[in-house]
């Protein structure tokens, strides 16, 4: 779907505002829609820019910039220079801070700029004043938009002392939009009555007083009101939702740590896969809901009922029974979708029927044909006298998870379908029900494993920080092996449904909560089941009133401490 069309409601206000026939009705509607939602807020902003300059016209030799801030939803600039003069006419600042004392004049500012242009003729210039009117107009609307409820003053410091940090306002014991370190601790009370209590050498940054960001130290809110209160953190964001909530991030090289209520909303930084196959469409394709690896089913797969959502693949176990997804479009080692810095993770929903006999394999994904040992594969398998796994030893019907570490070679991890200490036989895992499996390595860690669902059974370490080797020209399929000579020897027996490939290592808390969800019958995420694109974000309810660890890469949670 196209952006436009994504914010068709937005858009129409939009053009509504150019021609300066909004109503106070659609005025507050934009407000509603572009509140907590920044892509939203930046699909507006380019969308006014845009516009902004297609009014200037091409002989009004003017050239105008667009600036804004990522990290801050305060400031936005426009900038308008002459095309043959390098000089800037006027800057435009959006800062709420200031424009929360001082409305922007536009007869004001046309002054200015008439006194600064007097060789332009009365033509010329009447069309740059018309111009500039309503790019003043437009702005003042922008910023009407964001912060009509708005009060000036952020918070009242209660107790301790707060030092500004670049950009900031402190009066008394008012404090405004900006950027503060508190350096004894320290207590505040927002506009909306709920309370903020902040450890010393916390650094803090407020947009206004419902949206805060905590890049060190410690914030607890003592809610008063049942104000949203939205925190941003290092990587995720997190909505109180009228509770409690505690972020800690004392430790800078440890992972946050958050105290939740009933209704916290965590917005991880980084959640999606490289590449979704749910095979929900209808299509003669395996739609790749993430990426560009848009697969082709052969002959020996057929589509049937989904183990979850509308559509899942049978494999014939022949020759043919594979799909082919392509290479990632990688051309050297360490190239491509497929490469993988932070780690990797392989998912699917399987309900097999492999046979355990010896030196049979069934692949559930496995990418390398002409990458020698740069290979990556999950598959079953039943062999004997392989010198390159880790751990070491010899094993029968065995779930088997291989990589090419740097420093280490190519090895594989092997979990044994033998039934002993909590592991499945192979004839448990034949009794016509879906399972979920998972192999992840993270490099940080060093940590690789293979879950089953959703509980870790076979795992080894090797030292954090080892990196991955992957990628490259090399074709990848899903059920079989993706070198023709090998096809009729490793072509997977079964179903296999909803594969993800993720270029980082999903923590265990989210793998368990991705079985969670395919028991209730929805895809990993907990969405609509669909072949659409996923979502830019995704929203996850925290455990209510628990404490949590989160994964300091991806935001995501990693583990539970209490609850």
């Amino acid at each position: 779907m196209k952006r436009s069309e994504k914010f068709a409601a937005i858009r129409e206000i939009a053009d509504e505002i150019g021609t300066k026939t909004a109503t106070p009705e659609q005025q507050k509607k934009l407000s509603q829609l572009l509140k907590g939602n920044l892509e939203a807020q930046q699909f507006f902003y380019d969308y006014m820019s845009m516009h902004a300059q297609l009014l200037s016209g091409a002989d009004s030799n003017l050239e105008f910039s667009y600036k804004r801030k990522a990290e801050t939803a305060i400031t936005e600039e426009f900038v308008i220079r002459r095309k043959d003069n390098a000089d800037i006419i006027n800057d435009i600042n959006i800062d709420a801070s200031k424009l929360q004392q001082k409305t922007v004049s536009p007869l004001n500012t046309l002054a200015d700029l008439s006194n600064a242009q007097p060789q332009k003729t009365p033509h010329k210039l009447l069309k740059f004043w018309i111009i500039l009117t309503a790019l003043t107009f437009l702005l003042f609307l922008v910023w009407q938009s964001f912060n009509q409820n708005t009060l000036p003053v952020i918070a009242e410091i209660e107790q301790g002392k707060i030092s500004i940090i670049g950009q900031g306002r402190i009066e008394n014991s008012q404090l405004f939009s900006g950027e503060y370190q508190v350096e004894q601790d320290a207590g505040l009370i927002l506009a909306s009555g709920d309370k903020l209590r902040l450890t010393a050498h916390t650094h803090i940054k407020f947009f206004n007083h419902n949206e805060i960001l905590l890049t060190q130290g410690k914030l607890i809110i003592e809610p008063v009101s049942n104000n949203n209160i939205i925190l941003h953190g290092p990587n995720f964001t997190l909505h109180s939702n009228g509770g409690s909530l505690t972020i800690d991030l004392t430790q800078a090289h440890l992972n946050p740590i958050i105290q939740s209520s009933d209704n916290t909303l965590l917005i991880p930084s980084r959640w999606q896969p490289k590449h979704f196959w749910s095979f929900d469409s209808q299509s003669d394709r395996a739609i790749d809901s993430a990426g560009g690896a848009t697969g082709i089913p052969s002959t020996g797969t057929l589509r049937t009922k989904g183990l979850v959502g509308q559509g899942a693949f049978i494999f014939d176990n022949s020759a043919n029974a594979r799909i082919d997804v392509g290479s990632g479009g990688g051309t050297a080692p360490a190239t491509g979708s497929f490469s993988v810095t932070d780690g990797v993770t392989i998912e699917a929903l399987i309900r097999p029927e492999y046979s355990g006999k010896f030196k049979e394999i069934d692949v559930i994904f496995r990418k390398d044909k002409g990458d020698n040992e740069l290979r990556m594969l999950l598959s079953f398998q039943h062999d004997q006298g392989k010198n390159y796994l880790r751990p070491e030893g010899q094993f029968n019907e065995s779930l088997s998870f291989g990589l090419y570490i740097v420093g280490q070679g190519y090895h594989e991890l092997k979990l044994p379908l033998d039934g002993l200490k909590g592991r499945p036989t192979l004839a448990q895992l034949k009794q016509g029900h879906f399972h979920h499996v998972v192999a992840s390595y993270n490099v940080s860690t060093g940590l690789k494993a293979i879950y089953i669902n959703g509980e870790r059974l076979a795992s080894y370490q090797y030292p954090p920080g080892s990196k991955i080797l992957s990628g490259g020209p090399g074709q990848a399929s899903i059920g079989n092996n993706p070198a023709e000579s090998r096809w009729a020897v490793e072509a997977f027996s079964g179903i296999i449904d909803e594969v993800a490939f993720y270029d980082f290592a999903l923590p265990s808390m989210s793998i368990n909560q991705h079985f969670k969800n395919a028991l209730k019958g929805h895809n990993y995420f907990s969405l609509l089941q669909s072949a659409d694109p996923l979502p830019k974000t995704t929203q996850l309810p925290l455990p209510m009133r628990s404490t949590l660890e989160l994964d300091r890469l991806t935001g995501l949670p990693l583990q539970l401490t209490s609850q």
